[in-house]
C-alpha cells in the first residue's frame, strides 16, 4: 500500500482526492460506490499496476477526503460524469478505461455517452447500464420498507444513521449488503435496525479495512452520499436515445442482491441482445403488475400483442424498426406470461381479459390511440379492441392469425384428427404431463421448432405433441441459443399454466360480442408456409375475402417464404410491411363512385397538413382492384402517371399543387405496382393495357374528360390514350419522355452497349437475378441515384446494373430517407415483376396502332441532364421538331438543371409550368 500516491486535483472549483498507483500509457480509472471510497479498488489497482497499466482510483466530491460541494442538495448524476473527465483532464489522461461499482457504475456507462472519444472500454460490477430517472430502479414495485426508497425520504436515513457512530454505520452496511436479500424494513423498522449486532465483519472485510473507511466517513458524512446515488436516482439528466459503443464488461455476483430488483434478472439476459435505449417497467393494471417494454418517443404508438410461446421479446426487431422511424413502440407481458403477475384464478380467464388489459395499458400509460400489432393469439386481441373499443385504435396489424371470434365456431377441431395440438392442449392436465417430461428450455425448443414448419402438429394415439420433435432437428436457423434462452428464463418464472388457459381453454369460449365490425385500417401479414393456413377452411376463409365481412378495410399480403413465425425468420421483410401499415395517415375514407371500393388511407405519416387530404381507395378495373390516391374537388380533373421506379407517391408535390389551384388531381398505381393488384399473367402484360387501365379509372370514376400527365414511362399512355380516345382527353404533359411508339424500332439498343440497363432488364430472369442479391430498398436506392445522373447506365462485361452504384453516394438531396421508406415498402409488397415486363419487356411489342395522331394540346418538360437525352436520336428527335410529326400542338421546355426525376428535383418550378398548362387547357 505504501506504493500509492496520493494527491488532489482541481475539479470545478473542488479539490478531489486522488490514488494511483503504476505508469504508463495505457491508464486505468477506477470509479467506487457506497458505502465505499477509492480504498473500494485496493486489490485492483495493485494487480492493474502489476500488468503495467496506470491504475487511479479517486473520491468522488463529497466522499472520503475529497471537498464538500457547496449545495448537496442540488447535485445529479451530472457531477460524477463532470469528476471523472475533470479527473482526466487534471491529471492530462486523453483516453481511459472505466472501472464502476455500484452507483460507480452509473458515471462509468454515462461518461462515454457523454464524451465517446475519451473511453476506451468498460467493466462494471454490480449495476448493468441503467439512466437516471424515475424509471432507475422500479422502487414503487418493492414494499415501503425498501431501502432505497427510506434513504430517498429526506433526513430518515440521517436519523437513522444518527443513531449509531459512523464505524457502526458502515458495519452494518457492509454486513447487510453482503447478503442475497434485499434489505426491506418492516413498518416499525429502519434499515439499520435489521442489522444483527452478534453478525460478524464478512471473512474477506477485516476490522482494518472498516477503519479505513470509518474514518474517512467521519471526515465526509453521509450527507452528499445520501443525495449521489440515492436522491439523485430519480432526478433526469437530459440523457435521450443513449448509446454506448465502447466494448464493455458487466461482472454480477450470482448472491448480488441487485438481481432480486424488479426485472432485473431478465434485463441482464437480454440486454447483451436489446438496445440500451430500451425501457423495462411495470404498470398496475385490473390489479395485476404487467410488465412492459417499450423504447422510443413520440406522440405515435404502436403497442404490439405476442403470441405463444412468446413474450414481449417477440417483437424486438420490429420495435427498435419503429422507434428508428419515431414511433413510441411498446410491447408487454400479457397477465400469466413471462414478467407480468399470474391472475390468482388462471381457469377463469378468457379473452375478454386481454382485452381489458391492452386498454388498462393504455390508461396507465396516459395513451389516448394506438396502432396494435397482434401475433398469433395475440391477434385475437388486436381486433377486438377496436370492436369495443374503436375510439382507442387507429389501425391494426395482425400476422399469422385472421380475424376470429372467440367461441365454439372460431376452429373447426372436429376436422381434425383427436391429436391436434390444440385438441391435445385443451384436455386439463395433458399438456401439462406433456412438457414436465422436460425442462423448460428444451419444452420451448421443440415448440418453436415443430410450429416453424407449414404441417399441423398432429400427434398418434400413442404419443404426445413433445414427441413429435425430433431431437436431431437445430433451430430455426432465424432463432438463436440466446434467443432460446431468453424466452425460457421468462417461461420458468410464469410456467405454462396460464398460457395453456389463454389462448387454448378459452378459444371456444364466448365472450358476448355479437355482430362484430372492425372499422379501422388493417392490415394481414401471412406466411405461404405457416401451419395455420392448413386449418380446414382457413386458407379459403382468407383467400375469398370471406374475412372482410368483420374487417372491411383489410390489406392481405402473403410472403413467399414466411412461417408461423414470419416476424422473426423475415424481420426486413415484415418491418417494411409494418412501417408502411403503421404509419398510414388516418385520414377520411373516399366517397364510393360506382365500383370504387372503400380502402384505408395509405399515406405514410407527414408533417405537411396536405398530404393528410389525399384520399385513397381502390376501384374495380377490368378485373383487378387499382389503388388510387386523389386530392381536391371539382370539375377540371387531372390524372397523374407514373413511371420506374414509381408509383402514385412521386406525383405528391404536384397533386398538392393542383388541387390547391382547384383541380381534382388524381394518381393511381397502375396494375403490378404499389397497391394496385398484380394481373394474373404479369409476363402477357404490354402498353395496351395500360391504356385500357386509364380508361376504365375514367370511367370507374364517372370523369368524361381529363388532362392526363405521365412521367418516364407513363408518357407512352398519357399520349397513347388520346391517340386512340380523343374525346376523353383535354390535354397532354410529359417529363423525360416524348411521344414513342412502342414497337421494335422505339429505342435503338443495337445502338448502345450490350450492357446497357434496358437490354439487360430485357433478358428474362436477368434483372430478377440481380435486383435480388440486395434487399428492395437497397435496389430503389441504387436506381434512383443511378438514374438521377446525366450518364446511361451502362454496366461492363463483368458488371451487372446493380454493380454500378457507389454504396458511398448520397441519396439525391431532393430524395430523402423517408422518400425512399415509402417507395421500397411498396415495391417490398408489389415486387419487380410486372414493372420488368412492362416497361422493359414490352417495349418492342407493337401495339397495333397505325398512323398516330394526338391532337390535343401538349408539353414535354424535359431536363437537360436527364441521361435519355443520350439515347441515340432522341435529342435531335426532339429538337428538330420531328415529334411533332405526331403531337403536332406540343410545347417543349427544357429545365437547365433538370434530371430524369425533375417533378421530385425542382417541384416548385414544374408545379407552375403544369399549372399554367391546366389553366389554359382545361375544359
Amino acid at each position: 500500500m505504501e506504493n500509492f500516491k496520493h494527491s488532489f486535483v482541481d475539479v470545478k472549483g473542488l479539490k478531489l482526492h486522488v490514488a494511483e498507483i503504476g505508469s504508463g500509457p495505457k491508464v486505468v480509472l477506477f470509479l467506487h460506490g457506497f458505502p465505499e471510497i477509492w480504498y473500494t479498488w485496493r486489490h485492483q489497482m495493485i494487480a492493474a499496476a502489476n500488468r503495467g497499466y496506470r491504475a487511479i482510483a479517486f473520491d468522488f466530491r463529497g466522499y472520503g477526503l475529497s471537498d464538500q460541494p457547496r449545495e448537496p442538495e442540488n447535485a445529479s448524476f451530472q457531477y460524477v460524469v463532470e469528476d471523472v473527465v475533470g479527473v482526466m483532464d487534471s491529471l492530462d489522461i486523453d483516453k481511459a478505461i472505466l472501472v464502476g461499482k455500484d452507483f460507480g457504475a452509473f458515471a462509468a456507462y454515462l461518461v462515454p455517452i457523454v464524451h465517446p472519444e475519451r473511453v476506451t472500454a468498460i467493466v462494471t460490477l454490480g449495476v448493468p447500464f441503467m439512466l437516471p430517472g424515475s424509471n432507475a430502479t422500479q422502487s414503487h414495485l418493492l414494499s415501503e420498507g425498501f431501502y432505497v426508497s427510506r434513504w430517498q425520504d429526506t433526513k430518515r436515513a440521517e436519523a437513522d444513521f444518527g443513531r449509531f457512530d459512523v464505524k457502526t454505520v458502515v458495519r452494518n452496511i457492509y454486513t447487510l449488503f453482503s447478503g442475497s436479500e434485499i434489505p426491506v424494513a418492516r413498518g416499525d423498522q429502519e434499515i439499520m435496525d435489521l442489522y444483527d449486532p452478534s453478525t460478524p465483519l464478512p471473512a474477506w472485510f477485516s476490522e482494518e479495512d472498516l477503519t479505513v473507511y470509518a474514518s474517512l466517513y467521519e471526515k465526509s458524512g453521509f450527507r452528499y452520499a445520501l443525495e449521489v446515488p440515492y436522491r439523485s436516482l430519480t432526478k433526469d439528466i437530459g440523457i435521450s436515445d443513449p448509446k454506448i459503443t465502447a466494448p464493455a464488461l458487466l461482472i454480477m455476483g450470482e448472491k448480488d442482491y441487485v438481481l432480486k430488483f424488479p426485472g432485473m434478472e431478465e434485463y441482464l439476459q437480454c440486454i447483451a441482445i436489446v438496445p440500451l435505449k430500451l425501457l423495462l417497467s411495470y404498470v398496475q393494471v385490473n390489479g395485476l403488475k404487467l410488465h412492459v417494454a417499450e423504447i422510443g418517443s413520440g406522440q405515435k404508438v404502436v403497442v404490439f400483442l405476442h403470441g405463444f410461446p412468446e413474450i414481449w421479446y417477440t417483437w424486438r426487431h420490429q420495435m427498435i424498426a419503429a422507434a428508428d422511424k419515431g414511433y413510441r413502440a411498446i410491447a408487454f407481458d400479457f397477465r400469466g406470461y413471462g414478467l407480468s403477475d399470474q391472475p390468482p384464478e388462471p381457469e377463469k380467464s378468457n379473452f375478454q381479459d386481454l382485452v381489458d388489459d391492452v386498454v388498462g395499458v393504455l390508461d396507465s400509460l396516459g395513451i389516448d390511440k394506438a396502432i396494435l400489432v397482434g401475433k398469433d393469439f395475440g391477434a385475437l386481441p388486436a381486433y377486438l379492441v377496436p370492436a369495443l373499443h374503436p375510439e382507442r385504435v387507429s389501425s391494426v396489424v395482425t400476422l399469422g392469425v385472421p380475424f376470429m371470434l372467440p367461441g365454439r365456431s372460431g376452429i373447426q377441431s372436429h376436422l381434425l384428427p383427436k391429436g391436434f395440438y390444440m385438441t391435445r392442449w385443451q384436455e386439463p392436465g395433458r399438456a401439462e404431463a406433456d412438457f414436465a417430461r422436460f425442462d423448460v428450455k428444451t419444452v420451448i425448443r421443440n415448440i418453436y421448432t415443430l410450429f416453424s414448419s407449414s404441417e399441423v402438429p398432429v400427434a398418434g394415439d400413442d404419443q404426445e405433441i413433445m414427441d413429435l420433435f425430433n431431437p436431431s432437428t437445430p433451430l430455426p436457423a432465424w432463432f438463436s441459443e440466446e434467443d432460446l434462452a431468453v424466452y425460457a428464463s421468462l417461461y420458468e418464472k410464469s410456467g405454462f399454466r396460464y398460457a395453456l388457459q389463454v389462448p387454448y381453454r378459452t378459444l371456444t369460449v364466448d365472450i358476448g360480442i355479437t355482430e362484430p365490425k372492425i372499422t379501422v385500417p388493417a392490415l394481414f401479414i401471412m406466411g405461404e408456409k405457416d401451419y395455420v393456413l392448413n386449418f380446414p377452411g382457413m386458407e379459403d376463409y382468407i383467400r375469398s375475402g370471406l374475412v372482410k365481412q368483420f374487417v372491411p378495410n383489410l390489406e392481405i399480403t402473403f410472403m413467399a417464404e414466411g412461417s408461423h413465425f414470419v416476424h422473426e425468420q423475415l424481420p426486413e421483410k415484415v418491418i417494411g410491411l409494418n412501417s408502411f401499415a403503421i404509419s398510414l395517415s388516418l385520414t377520411k375514407k373516399g366517397k364510393r363512385k360506382r365500383k370504387a371500393i372503400s380502402s384505408p388511407s395509405t399515406i405514410p405519416s407527414y408533417s405537411s397538413a396536405p398530404m393528410d387530404n389525399i384520399k385513397h381507395s381502390y376501384v374495380e378495373v377490368r378485373g383487378l382492384k387499382l389503388h388510387v390516391a386523389e386530392t381536391g374537388t371539382g370539375p377540371k380533373v387531372v390524372v397523374f402517371l407514373h413511371g420506374f421506379p414509381e408509383i402514385w407517391y412521386t406525383w405528391r408535390h404536384q397533386m398538392i399543387a393542383a388541387a390547391n389551384k382547384g383541380y381534382r388531381a388524381i394518381a393511381f398505381d397502375f396494375r403490378g405496382y404499389g397497391l394496385s393488384e398484380q394481373p394474373p399473367e404479369p409476363e402477357k402484360g404490354n402498353f395496351q393495357d395500360l391504356i385500357d387501365d386509364v380508361i376504365g379509372l375514367l370511367d370507374a370514376l364517372g370523369i368524361n374528360k381529363v388532362i392526363l400527365v405521365g412521367k418516364d414511362f407513363g408518357a407512352v399512355p398519357a399520349y397513347l390514350v388520346p391517340a386512340l380516345h380523343p374525346e376523353r382527353v383535354s390535354g397532354v404533359v410529359t417529363l423525360g419522355i416524348p411521344f414513342i411508339l412502342p414497337g421494335p424500332s422505339v429505342i435503338r439498343n443495337d445502338l448502345l452497349p450490350e450492357g446497357f440497363y434496358i437490354t439487360r432488364w430485357q433478358e428474362p430472369g436477368r434483372a430478377e437475378a440481380d435486383f435480388g442479391r440486395f434487399d428492395v430498398k437497397t435496389v430503389i436506392r441504387n436506381i434512383y441515384t443511378l438514374f438521377s445522373s446525366s450518364e446511361i447506365p451502362v454496366a461492363g462485361d463483368d458488371q451487372e446494373i446493380m454493380d454500378l452504384f457507389n454504396p458511398s453516394a448520397p441519396l439525391p438531396a431532393w430524395f430523402s430517407e423517408e422518400d425512399l421508406t415509402v417507395y421500397a415498402s411498396l415495391y417490398e409488397k408489389s415486387g419487380f415483376r410486372f414493372p420488368l415486363q412492362v416497361p422493359y419487356r414490352v417495349s418492342k411489342v407493337e401495339t397495333g396502332i397505325i398512323d398516330p395522331k394526338v391532337t390535343a394540346p401538349a408539353l414535354l418538360i424535359m431536363g437537360e441532364k436527364d441521361y435519355f437525352l443520350k439515347f441515340p436520336g432522341i435529342e435531335d428527335y426532339i429538337q428538330s421538331g420531328a415529334v411533332k410529326q405526331f403531337v403536332p400542338n406540343l410545347d417543349i421546355t427544357y429545365m437547365a438543371d433538370g434530371s430524369h426525376f425533375v417533378h421530385e428535383q425542382l417541384p416548385e418550378q414544374v408545379n407552375q409550368l403544369i399549372i399554367t398548362f391546366l389553366d389554359k387547357h382545361s375544359i
